[in-house]
C-alpha cells in the first residue's frame, strides 16, 4: 500500500523569542540560510545565525563591526548579508561614520576588518544589488535623523563590485514626505524579480511601525508602493523591517521583528505569496496583510520542541557563539574556559552576556570559587543590576547592587554557601534574582535598553577572578 503522506507540522511565531534586531536572511550557496541582525554597542558585532530548514537556528559566532567608542545608541544599525561569487557580504551603516563593509569566505569566517564604503553622518541601515551587466553594485540605505538632520527617505549610490570604492554620492529615490501618512522610513532591502526593482522598508516606528514595498521598472522610477503589513487586529506590534527568503521547492517567507519589551525585538517568520495584481501578500490569507501566529512549517524543516534546558557547559577552549559582551571584549574578560568552567577577570570593567529569552526564563549558575574578586550575576537593562557573591573558603553574603543615577544602592539578602548557585527569573517583563534556588530581594521590573532587549551575564568585581561552572537556562 501507498504510504500517506505525512502531514506538516506547524510552528508557533515568534521563532526566536530573544532580541534579534533587524534581521536580515540570505541563503548561502552551500545549503541553508544565513541570518544577521543588528548588534548596536554590543560586542564583538554582527551576530551571525545559520538554519537548514528556516525553523531552527543556530549561533555561528560574529562578523565583527564593533566600535568600542560607539554611544549607546550607535554603532552597527540594521545590517545586510548577501552572497556573490563565493564571498560573503555583511554591510551596515554607523550613524557616526557611514556605511562599513566586512566580507569573508563563508559564515565561519575570517571576516576581515571593517571598511568604510562611504562616509557620511546619519547613513544608515544599508544593502547592496549587483548589477552584473554594468560591472557595478548598487547600495540603497536611509537616514537618522539624530545625525543627519533629516530622514524619511532611501537613498541609492554606485559602488564597485567588490564594494570597496563609493563611485557616486547618493540620491534619493524614495521621499517618504511625500507619501501620505509615511513616517520614520529606513530599513530598505532591495531585491530583483521579473525586471522590476523591490525594496521592502518599514516606516512608523520600531513598535508601532509597519512594512512597505516598492516597486519600478528602474532605478529611475516611477516608484510604486504598497503597505503590505500591519498589527491589524492581532497582538503582534509593529511587524516589519526584515527579510524576504526564498525556501526550499520555491515557498516564500517575509521574516520579521516584534518589538516585545524587556525581550528586544523577537523574531517572526511569515508566509508570502504573490497576488494576481503582482504584489506580495504577507501574512494570513483569510486577513491578507496581518501577522499570523500559526503556521505550517517550511516543507524543508520540521518544530522540534524547545529543549527544556539549555546547558552552556564551558567544555571547549572558547565560550559559546551566543556570548557578547559591554564594556570590555570577551577575550579581556575571558581568561580561561574549559573543563567545564569559566575565569572571568575582575580588573575588566564589564560583563559576559547573553539575551534574556522568553522561552527559557530560568537560569542558574554556580560560583566555583573567588580570588581577590567578588562573583556577580549582571542584568543590564533600564538600570543595571547586579547579584554579587563575596564567598570566603567557608561561605560569605550576597548583595544585589542597582545602578541608579544617584550612585549604585547596595542591599544585603543572604548568606552565601562556599559552592553558592547565582540565578534570575523572569515572568513576563519582571525578573527577581535567586541564591540557591530561593528568591532573594523584591521583584524588579525588566525595561530593556533603548535599541537593545534586557540582558544577562556574568561578571566579576575586583582585582581578582570569579569561576563559574555551567550555565543552566531552563523553562
Amino acid at each position: 500500500m501507498p504510504t500517506e503522506p505525512r502531514a506538516r507540522q506547524r510552528f508557533r511565531n515568534p521563532l526566536l523569542h530573544h532580541d534579534v534586531p533587524d534581521p536580515d536572511i540570505t541563503p548561502l550557496r552551500a545549503g541553508g540560510w544565513a541570518l544577521v541582525a543588528s548588534s548596536f554597542d554590543r560586542a564583538p558585532g554582527l551576530p551571525l545565525w545559520r538554519s537548514d530548514d528556516l525553523m531552527t537556528w543556530r549561533a555561528m559566532g560574529f562578523a565583527g563591526g564593533h566600535r568600542a567608542d560607539a554611544p549607546g545608541d550607535g554603532g552597527v544599525w540594521a545590517p545586510s548579508i548577501r552572497e556573490r561569487d563565493g564571498v560573503l557580504y555583511v554591510v551596515w551603516g554607523d550613524p557616526d561614520i557611514g556605511v562599513l563593509v566586512v566580507e569573508a569566505p563563508s559564515l565561519e569566517g575570517p571576516w576581515n576588518a571593517p571598511r568604510v564604503l562611504l562616509a557620511g553622518r546619519g547613513l544608515i541601515d544599508a544593502c547592496p544589488i549587483w548589477d552584473d551587466d554594468q560591472d557595478r553594485a548598487l547600495v540603497v540605505h536611509g537616514y537618522a535623523r539624530s545625525r543627519a538632520g533629516f530622514a524619511n527617505r532611501i537613498d541609492v549610490f554606485e559602488a564597485d563590485p567588490h564594494l570597496t570604492t563609493a563611485r557616486t554620492p547618493s540620491r534619493t529615490i524614495i521621499d517618504g514626505d511625500a507619501i501620505p501618512g509615511c513616517t520614520v522610513l529606513e530599513g530598505p532591502k532591495v531585491y530583483r524579480r521579473e525586471d522590476r526593482l523591490w525594496i521592502f522598508a518599514p516606516a512608523g516606528g520600531v513598535a508601532t511601525g509597519w512594512q512597505y514595498v516598492f516597486r519600478a521598472p528602474s532605478w529611475e522610477g516611477p516608484w510604486e508602493h504598497r503597505t503590505v503589513l500591519a498589527q491589524g487586529g492581532t497582538r503582534v506590534n509593529g511587524p516589519h523591517q526584515g527579510a524576504w527568503v526564498t525556501g526550499d521547492d520555491g515557498e516564500e517567507w517575509f521574516a520579521h521583528f516584534q518589538a516585545a519589551g524587556p525581550l528586544g525585538r523577537v523574531l517572526h517568520l511569515q508566509p508570502l505569496r504573490w497576488g494576481d495584481d503582482g504584489w506580495p501578500e504577507i501574512g494570513d490569507p483569510d486577513r491578507p496583510g496581518e501577522p499570523v501566529a500559526v503556521w505550517d512549517t517550511p516543507r524543508a524543516g520540521t518544530v522540534p520542541p524547545p529543549p527544556t534546558r539549555q546547558i552552556d557547559d564551558f567544555t571547549g577552549r572558547v565560550v559559546d557563539a551566543g556570548w557578547h559582551s559591554r564594556g570590555a571584549s570577551r577575550t579581556e574578560l575571558v581568561t580561561a574556559v574549559g573543563g567545564g568552567r569559566v575565569r572571568i577577570a575582575g580588573t575588566a570593567t564589564g560583563a559576559l552576556l547573553r539575551p534574556v529569552d522568553g522561552d527559557h526564563p530560568h537560569t542558574q549558575v554556580p560560583v566555583l570559587g573567588v580570588e581577590d574578586a567578588a562573583a556577580s550575576l549582571t542584568v543590564h537593562d533600564g538600570i543595571v543590576r547586579e547579584l554579587v557573591a563575596h564567598l570566603t573558603e567557608h561561605g560569605g553574603r550576597v548583595e544585589i547592587l542597582e545602578h541608579t543615577d544617584e550612585g549604585i544602592r547596595v542591599r544585603p539578602v543572604a548568606a552565601a554557601s562556599a559552592g553558592v548557585r547565582l540565578g534570575l527569573r523572569i515572568d513576563g517583563d519582571r525578573a527577581s534574582f535567586t541564591v540557591d534556588g530561593r528568591t532573594a530581594g523584591d521583584p524588579f521590573v525588566l525595561t530593556g535598553r533603548r535599541w537593545t532587549g534586557a540582558e544577562w551575564g556574568l561578571a566579576a568585581r575586583g582585582p581578582g577572578h570569579a569561576v563559574f561552572g555551567a550555565v543552566e537556562v531552563s523553562a
